[in-house]
């Protein structure tokens, strides 16, 4: 009865239908006919799933992010790294990485960052020559890097399942998420010399200063909510909230570019969207974990494990993979949801440390979100940029490289994700 259900989860996403219905079709049909259940435990499974203090700071991380996005801050942090880089061949490339990497640690989120970014870097860069084909690529695979730089909103969801502080998660993103960073920035630097047409003028310091000071504000926000949560003066649930309140101020009293349609046409209605689309997945999968559980599945891989002998690294390596080919297929959300229950007890029982897991399942899944056939980020890329599908993948593929390389080092040298962590407990 349980492949059956399973079955029918891959029948449903191979005819096309939206994930978290598959997932929840399959899982009704596993409580009802494989666990017995009453079906009133269904609703009451996924209300309860989705019932906690902790997901309350994904909403909020999303609203903040939009307001900074749509309602004036973010202009200005471009401006400000561009007045850094912008006159170096290749430094246009630079810039726009450099900002999906404050935009992460503002926003949390991927599809914020390439929207918001790719509205603020493609006209200087499409006049100063470069591709919308380059330009494609190099965002669609930067704006991943939301996912890594805290506050990341799969971090919040891993540390619900994981039974993880989503603060000292967060501290473990930062070293790997400025490694990879810079590693996409230069290689755009060096691929891009060549094409860059124009280069800026060379600004000088009272620019680059004035540039920074518009920009301040805006660049304040992260060290709020990450010296608010380390600093013990509120949780990440309230960080979120704050960043709201915060992102509103500054847009309103500061900036002052925010307006009726950009504040709720924009930011709170594309919040809710999505925040409404990560709570369907996350109530469907965990609903379809609970079979799952039934059935001892968790249990059963960990026996196996200890049975075949596996090193922990070996484990690692070997969910790792199974990550890499899942995110051909599937979003980041329903692999995290469906493998992360399973294995977890595995990486228990292995002693694997659960904090460096969690950076290795999120460069996994930035990797599953440009990873062709059916990589998310490359479909709205290809959609904002207006630029062929197969255009974008071709133009992603030594970016993806370098995301490959990045999570060969963090594999190897676990200490690069453990290094923050540990300070901070002592």
């Amino acid at each position: 009865m349980l492949g059956v259900g399973i079955g029918i989860l891959v029948a449903l996403v191979i005819f096309g239908l939206p994930i978290w219905i598959a997932l929840a079709v399959s899982a009704i049909f596993l409580t009802i006919f494989f666990m017995d259940m009453p079906t009133l435990s269904v609703p009451m499974t996924m209300f309860g799933s989705i019932d906690s203090f902790v997901l309350l700071a994904v909403p909020f991380f999303l609203l903040a992010g939009n307001i900074m996005a749509y309602c004036g801050p973010a202009r200005y942090i471009y401006d400000a790294v561009d007045s850094f880089v912008g006159h170096i061949k290749g430094g246009m490339a630079f810039t726009t990485v450099v900002t999906c990497m404050v935009y992460a640690a503002i926003t949390g989120s991927t599809t914020a960052t390439l929207a918001g970014v790719a509205a603020l870097s493609t006209p200087p860069m499409l006049r100063a020559g470069y591709s919308r084909e380059f330009i494609a690529g190099l965002l669609s695979v930067s704006s991943t890097l939301g996912q890594m730089i805290p506050p990341s909103i799969i971090m919040i969801l891993y540390g619900a399942l994981a039974q993880q502080n989503a603060g000292t998660l967060f501290i473990a993103g930062i070293v790997p998420g400025v490694m990879i960073g810079l590693a996409l920035g230069i290689t755009g630097m060096l691929l891009s010399r060549n094409s860059q047409r124009d280069v800026e003028a060379r600004q000088g310091w009272g620019k680059r200063g004035s540039a920074t000071l518009k920009a301040l504000p805006a660049l304040i926000m992260p060290i709020i909510v990450l010296g608010g949560i380390y600093g013990g003066v509120f949780t990440p649930t309230e960080a979120a909230a704050v960043a709201c309140i915060y992102g509103l101020l500054i847009s309103m009293v500061i900036y002052r570019k925010i307006t009726w349609h950009n504040f709720y046409h924009e930011a709170v209605r594309g919040a809710v969207a999505n925040s409404s689309m990560i709570f369907l997945l996350v109530a469907a999968a965990l609903l379809f974990t609970s079979p799952l559980a039934f059935a001892r599945l968790p249990q059963e891989v960990a026996a196996w494990t200890i049975d075949a002998g596996l090193t922990p690294m070996q484990l690692v390596l070997a969910i790792t993979l199974l990550w890499l080919i899942m995110g051909m297929f599937l979003d980041p959300l329903p692999i995290m949801y469906l493998t992360v229950p399973v294995v977890l007890p595995a990486l228990i029982a292995a002693d694997v440390n659960l904090i460096y897991m969690n950076v290795i399942l999120v460069l996994s899944m930035q990797i599953a979100q440009v990873t062709p056939p059916f990589g998310i980020s490359l479909y709205v890329t290809a959609g904002i940029m207006g630029v062929p599908i197969f255009k974008v993948v071709r133009a992603c593929l030594p970016f993806l490289g370098v995301l490959m390389v990045c999570l060969v080092v963090l594999l190897a040298f676990p200490q690069i994700s453990l290094f923050l962590p540990e300070l901070m407990s002592k």
